[in-house]
């Protein structure tokens, strides 16, 4: 069994290239999503959050459940309108 991660909120922040108060928002309150917020788990120790990193992934797979893939679907070229004068 492997030893668990643990992050601090500024760790998560700078994984996530936001601020740690956007951080402990997730914790507090939950992150915007479409389907609602989402929060993100963590244990108080002392006065600093400490997040898991099986926590840590899984907000990730909740807030984006898609993986980013690109657009590969091609434009069907349209013909050019003439101008009938």
């Amino acid at each position: 069994m492997k030893k668990p991660v643990y992050y601090t909120a500024n760790e998560v922040a700078e994984i996530f290239n936001r601020d740690p108060h956007t951080i402990r928002d997730w914790i507090n309150h939950g992150c915007p999503t479409p389907e609602g917020l989402v929060r993100l788990q963590a244990a108080k120790l002392g006065k600093s959050w400490t997040i898991k990193d099986e926590w840590l992934a899984i907000f990730e797979l909740r807030v984006r459940p898609d993986p980013v893939r690109p657009n590969l679907e091609l434009e069907i070229p349209r013909e050019p309108e003439w101008e009938t004068p």
